[in-house]
């Protein structure tokens, strides 16, 4: 669906008391993936990546060891659920570890993620990205150097390099979806550039397009305001630690993970160590377009509200369908960042120790309604004006909303002749569209309650009719309601 950012350039007019809003996610009470083998003894971070395929959900996490040594684990675990909440992680016996079959694959990467490429051939159907170097533990064997590396798999389960040399260079951080809506793979990189006088986390895009991937572009760079908000919670400073990604059509959904820093920073380069890690929501409206945030920045997941993560919340590559649900897995750690390290980055052997006993992290869910993230809401009343285009295709529109007791939407339809004087469409003003006959406000039939997918409808039906020489606006009246997502659904033909 469409979600409705408050930038949107389809959207051309608001009027009443109509301000943009964030959706709360609901937080698992407990975890549902947790520490229990030789492999993973030590904690499960869902630095990792969650799929549907093949008639189950698949999960690929990090998994830290029972005889953990203090370095950065690249031991990938894999699990299994028909529910998306009760998880097995059968013993696969591609990679031991110790006397123990594991149900360890052979990625060997650290922060890896996996997507299916529906484009590739049946050698290459899963991808993954991860960061690896020489001291990272259980590292994949042809690995080269220190880096971000790029894999292919025909299983998911046993891999392949496609380079025994990095395909980026590296911090620590990478995560990595398939966007249908653009038909590419979409990665975030982290790399941390000096700024305001501090090395500062900071997020970058590569794309996989034909089977390449691209060079790394800026995303989103920590600013005055990241700092604003860090210092109003009690901290220092801020950067970003990394960040999930949802497509939305042809947009794109950041979970951007806020690193917040306590004092000291590293002497020297001043990069933040310690702190706590909360997850706010970003978004880049068209591809190649600036990344913004929601206004104010909130957290969308604070580490104070999940008891089993008050050292910080990590998440997986991207967010899973659940039925009418978005599940976003969540790594809730135990310790705040680098607990167990001084400011120069040095282990702290007793605290190591103490880390393991008490367990690194586990892995839990934030969920909530399918694309109700961003939305626009009337306290009490006001209307959104919505350019469809042109419509060619006799098609349905279909709305994601809620409302409060007593509220509702009615949507109005629109339309201008358009003429193409030298090829290009001449769009009157707003104030010169006329009410498409049959879709009045007064023959609008209201929406109320909530849905994620509810199609409009008017007296006389639901269908817009394709017509390639007219723009059509939706207008949207909001009585006490908030709209959240949309989406124009060609009909079968008959």
């Amino acid at each position: 669906m469409e979600v409705l950012f408050e930038s949107r350039r389809d959207i051309v007019q608001i009027a009443g008391k109509v301000h943009a809003v964030q959706h709360p996610p609901k937080v698992s009470d407990e975890p549902v993936l947790g520490p229990d083998s030789p492999a993973d003894g030590a904690g499960t971070t869902i630095y990792g990546s969650v799929l549907r395929d093949e008639g189950c959900y698949r999960m690929w996490y990090q998994a830290w060891p029972q005889d953990w040594n203090g370095e950065d684990t690249a031991l990938v675990g894999y699990a299994e659920s028909d529910d998306g909440w009760c998880w097995r992680k059968p013993r696969l016996g591609v990679v031991g570890y110790g006397n123990d079959l594991s149900n360890l694959c052979d990625l060997g990467l650290h922060s890896p993620s996996v997507f299916i490429d529906p484009e590739a051939p049946p050698s290459h159907r899963y991808r993954a990205t991860g960061c690896c170097g020489p001291r990272h533990l259980g590292r994949n064997p042809a690995v080269s150097g220190a880096g971000y590396y790029t894999a292919h798999s025909a299983d998911g389960l046993h891999w392949t390099l496609d380079s025994s040399d990095p395909t980026w260079r590296s911090a620590d951080v990478i995560t990595s979806i398939y966007h249908p809506g653009r038909r590419q793979g979409l990665v975030a990189l982290k790399y941390s550039p000096r700024v305001r006088g501090i090395k500062r986390r900071s997020i970058w895009t590569a794309v996989l397009e034909g089977g390449r991937w691209s060079d790394p572009l800026t995303a989103l760079i920590p600013d005055d305001f990241d700092d604003v908000c860090a210092v109003s919670r009690g901290y220092a400073s801020g950067d970003y630690y990394g960040m999930a990604m949802l497509p939305a059509c042809r947009s794109t959904i950041g979970f951007v993970w806020q690193f917040r820093h306590l004092l000291p920073r590293t002497p020297g380069s001043e990069i933040g160590v310690f702190g706590h890690v909360d997850v706010s929501l970003a978004y880049q409206p068209e591809p190649g377009g600036r990344w913004l945030h929601q206004a104010g920045r909130p957290d969308f997941i604070s580490h104070a509200l999940v008891p089993w993560g008050r050292g910080g919340i990590y998440t997986s590559s991207g967010p899973v369908e659940v039925r009418d649900e978005h599940w976003l897995y969540i790594c809730g750690v135990t310790e705040s960042h680098a607990w167990y390290l001084n400011e120069r980055w040095q282990l702290l052997n007793g605290r190591r120790e103490d880390l393991i006993r008490r367990g690194i992290g586990r892995i839990g869910v934030a969920r909530w309604p399918k694309y109700r993230l961003f939305g626009l809401e009337a306290d009490p009343t006001g209307y959104v004006d919505l350019d469809l285009g042109i419509i060619e295709r006799d098609s349905e529109l279909v709305l994601n909303y809620t409302t409060r007791a007593g509220g509702s939407i009615t949507v109005e339809l629109l339309g201008n002749h358009l003429t193409q004087p030298g090829g290009y469409l001449a769009v009157a003003p707003l104030s010169d569209f006329q009410t498409l006959e049959g879709h009045s406000r007064g023959e609008a039939i209201p929406l109320d309650s909530e849905s994620v997918d509810q199609v409009v409808a008017w007296r006389g039906g639901a269908v817009l009719r394709g017509d390639a020489a007219r723009a059509v606006t939706a207008r949207l009246h909001l009585e006490q309601a908030t709209v959240y997502a949309f989406d124009i659904r060609p009909m079968d033909p008959v």
